[in-house]
This record gives C-alpha cells, sequence and structure tokens, in this order.
C-alpha cells in the first residue's frame, strides 16, 4: 500500500508513539499495593485491559468503595511519578518521517490528557510533526470517538485516514471516522484480542513502516 494515497494520519500516543507500558504497570502495581493486593504484572495488565478504561478498573477494585474519580487521579500521579521508565517506541521517528516524506498531514488523537500529552511530544521533539493534537481535557482516560469525529468534521479536503494504534479502541476510532487502521502488538493489548478486530496487526512500528507498499493485508504476531 503507497502512503501517499492517505491525505491524514491519526495517531494514537501511549503505547503506540510511546513504549509506556511499564510506566502503567508500575502505576496500578502501586494503586493495589496501597490496598494489600499483589502487584500488577504485564501478562495480567494484559488479561484485563480494555476501553473505555473504567471497564479496566471494574476488574480490579469495588467502585462501590472506591470511586473511578480517586483511581483515576491516583493512577495519574503514579505514572507521572513512573514516567522515566518509558522511551519513544521502536521505528517511531522513522515512520513520522516517513509519513511526513509522504505528505501525510499527521494528527494525534489520545486519551492522555492534553497539558502532558503536549509536553510529552515536545520533548521528544515530535510536536511540530503534527498540525492537530487532541488529548483529553481530564485524566478519565474516557473514549476518543467524539473528538475524532468532530476532527473528521472539520477537515477540509481528505482523501482517505488512516489511524495507527495499539488498542481495539483504536480500531474502533478508525471505523467510526471511516477510516483504515494498522495496530500494534507492543503497546496496552495483547495481539489476540487486536487481531480480532480484522485489519493489519503488526509487532512494531519497524515493522509495520519497513515497507511503505506492503503494510495492507499483513498479520504479524
Amino acid at each position: 500500500m503507497d502512503l501517499h494515497r492517505y491525505s491524514h494520519v491519526v495517531w494514537d500516543f501511549n503505547g503506540t508513539l510511546i513504549d509506556d507500558l511499564d510506566v502503567s504497570v508500575a502505576a496500578v502495581s502501586d494503586m493495589l499495593t496501597k490496598r494489600g493486593r499483589p502487584p500488577m504484572t504485564r501478562q495480567w495488565y494484559y488479561e484485563l485491559m480494555e476501553m473505555p478504561i473504567i471497564r479496566y478498573y471494574e476488574k480490579l477494585f469495588d467502585l462501590s468503595e472506591v470511586s473511578f474519580d480517586t483511581l483515576s487521579a491516583e493512577f495519574a500521579e503514579g505514572y507521572a511519578r513512573h514516567f522515566a521508565l518509558s522511551r519513544p517506541a521502536p521505528g517511531a521517528q522513522q515512520a513520522l518521517e516517513m509519513l511526513a516524506r509522504a505528505g501525510c498531514r499527521q494528527a494525534v488523537i489520545s486519551s492522555f490528557e492534553q497539558g502532558r500529552l503536549l509536553s510529552a511530544l515536545r520533548a521528544a521533539g515530535w510536536l511540530g510533526y503534527f498540525d492537530t493534537v487532541l488529548g483529553a481535557d481530564n485524566l478519565l482516560a474516557e473514549s476518543k470517538i467524539e473528538r475524532a469525529r468532530a476532527w473528521r468534521r472539520g477537515m477540509q479536503a481528505v482523501r482517505r485516514v488512516l489511524v495507527v494504534g495499539d488498542l481495539v479502541h483504536d480500531w474502533e476510532m478508525a471505523q467510526a471516522v471511516g477510516a483504515d487502521c494498522i495496530l500494534v502488538s507492543c503497546g496496552h493489548q495483547a495481539f489476540g484480542d487486536l487481531q480480532r478486530c480484522g485489519c493489519p496487526v503488526f509487532a512494531s512500528l519497524e515493522e509495520a513502516f519497513s515497507d511503505s507498499q506492503t503494510i495492507s493485508g499483513k498479520k504479524h504476531i
């Protein structure tokens, strides 16, 4: 598939452009151990993760005893505390440059709070790649679909849109705006969950963008 067919590419951030799985695992571990529970592991995280994030918390905590707002605030504090564990996802820089050279306009639509998202993009040196950065206006990691629909309605001369993410929710967002989608299984959701979406799934951005002519139709574990 020739990337030149796309006028716009919409990126997820957490787990896609940035490898922050260990940050999230550590933050949730703090929340669990605070309550005398065993710490989170990568395997357990993958077994439970789904979006919107409240569904994930419902599997871990009794929301009649601790509110979703409290859990969201605790996670945000823990995420900031452990953020040094994060790093740019392998292949992220190369993919951004490849798309820019192909003439694609790029956007980020993320559940990450807007101020934190802008700071992280600026620190990575990536802010200049994006025409649009749409983070959340709170810490609740809610659905991105309505923001994506609003973005799509406001765009002019859109030929075709590609969404790149690491969650089933990113595929759902792509469906909601009539976009193509590719997913990477090195982020916050397991390959088996992503595979059920029926779109191409890659092990990493390095693999996904290693040959822009062959993105379509490949699926990888």
